[in-house]
């Protein structure tokens, strides 16, 4: 199944959940916002959504600093 995450295709296994997707590219789901299609979404929503084919990411990291 195909999805795309920032500008870029990927082909990923079924019964995927974001965040799992998300923690597969090496970043921590709890610093990151998300966006499914154009919506942005809580945390707890992207913790118990599969991704289906065709979706589209926007994955932006949290970075606090001073």
């Amino acid at each position: 199944m195909k999805i795309v995450a920032n500008s870029k295709t990927f082909e990923i296994r079924d019964n995927l959940k974001i965040s799992d997707f998300i923690s597969d590219m090496g970043l921590n789901p709890r610093r990151c916002v998300v966006e499914l299609n154009g919506v942005a979404m809580k945390f707890s929503d992207f913790e118990n959504l599969f991704l289906k084919e065709g979706d589209v990411l926007e994955i932006m990291r949290v970075v606090a600093g001073g």
